[in-house]
């Protein structure tokens, strides 16, 4: 008799699989084997992730081949988690990657960049250049030379520098884009970009410090890249401006109301099975799904029939070049993957936002600058969508 899909299907394994989502005991514990091997007087740590360190593909592969099987594995790949942190002394930050055998609690090995090597920045650092530029002389005068609208404030958009020489020893600088924003609509998704102020403030991350503060050609008829001379009127801005809004609630036409809802429902539920160390089933698929600071979601082990398909699947890098060559435009092109880190960035997802139907969350565990555990919640979100085609329902069974 033919196996059933069901039988073909291999059993998840009993064997803790190496590809199992971090856990905030894992995260924990090689936080303090870092402190344990790199901690000390006069040193500070500055976590910037802890996640997962996947096995050897070679290792890897023979695990999942037994697995695929319906074997045990004959060895299981041992647990790993890499830490990211800058080791600081006497104020000078070294990047540094440690990695710990959480289950033995030992480090198996350790790397210190040289200072030319940047890795990408965390939210905290982004989130205190807001902070740096409003108390900071250099920015206040050169926002001296412009007068707002009474019913505007300025707004700043930390953004990354990048580098302009990789065999230097560039510091690790930060940029602004500063734009003025409407705060009479009280609606924080006003859009600010309608009224960009023609400056970019550039700051040293290590003192918090702004070092200059460059101009922006801007097309206007008579406008320079140099600053007004002191005694000279402010130029007025966005006199004549009108707003460029987006959402909904601050638009100035009606709304449709010619549609009506949709309801997305599953009373059965789901088709998929997600088990408790991410593996997913569906129809004739399976995969695990993990998550990364940089990545975001990763696709592991993706199985049609219990064939193999892919290996590894994830986005490397997502960049949007703004399409001016004129410094310091030039410089508006963020790796939004590499610079920031699209795990570390992933919004909590909602039901009816970003998802429909019978929908399966996943949460993830991240660091804050500490080493301590984050839970960043609903990162992912699986559900089914159909191509448009009918379904052939399955008809009730007699009672």
């Amino acid at each position: 008799m033919a196996a059933t899909e069901k039988e073909k299907s291999p059993k998840p394994s009993l064997t803790p699989h190496p590809l199992r989502p971090l856990s905030e005991e894992e995260l924990v514990r090689a936080r303090d084997v870092v402190i344990q091997k790199h901690g000390g007087d006069g040193i500070v740590l500055f976590f910037r992730s802890i996640y997962v360190d996947e096995p050897k593909r070679d290792d890897l592969i023979q695990f999942l081949a037994a697995e695929h099987a319906g074997e045990k594995p004959a060895t299981t790949p041992p647990r790993q988690v890499k830490v990211w942190f800058d080791l600081v002394k006497d104020g000078v930050p070294q990047l540094t990657e440690t990695v710990v055998d959480v289950e033995a609690g030992e480090v198996r090995r350790s790397k210190a960049f040289p200072p030319y090597c940047q890795t990408s920045y965390t939210l905290p650092e982004f989130a205190m250049f807001q902070e740096a530029c409003v108390s900071s002389e250099l920015f206040k005068e050169a926002m001296e030379e412009f007068a707002l609208p009474e019913h505007m404030t300025v707004t700043i958009d930390p953004w990354p520098y990048g580098g302009l020489d990789p065999d230097e020893n560039i510091p690790r600088y930060m940029q602004g884009l500063v734009f003025a924003r409407d705060f009479t609509n009280k609606n924080q998704d006003s859009n600010h970009y309608s009224y960009p102020i023609p400056i970019i403030p550039v700051m040293d991350v290590a003192t918090k410090k702004l070092i200059r503060i460059d101009r922006l050609a801007t097309g206007g008829t008579g406008d320079s890249l140099y600053p007004s001379k002191r005694g000279d009127k402010p130029k007025k801005l966005f006199e004549h401006a009108k707003p460029a809004e987006y959402v909904p609630e601050l638009l100035d036409v009606p709304q449709r109301a010619d549609l009506k809802p949709i309801d997305v429902t599953q009373p059965e539920g789901a088709s998929f099975k997600v088990h408790s160390d991410n593996l997913v089933e569906w129809q004739k698929w399976r995969f695990r799904i993990g998550f990364t600071p940089r990545e975001g979601g990763v696709l592991h082990d993706v199985c049609y029939e219990n064939r193999p398909v892919l290996y590894r699947l994830s986005f490397s890098e997502m960049t949007v070049p703004y399409g001016d060559p004129r410094p310091p435009f030039h410089r508006k092109q963020a790796f939004d993957f590499g610079d920031g880190g699209i795990g570390r960035a992933a919004n909590n997802l909602k039901l009816g936002c970003d998802c429909l139907g019978a929908i399966h969350y996943l949460s993830s565990v991240i660091t804050d600058t500490s080493g301590k555990p984050q839970l960043a919640k609903n990162v992912v979100c699986l559900h089914e969508q159909d191509n448009g085609k009918p379904h052939i329902r399955r008809p009730n069974k007699k009672k």
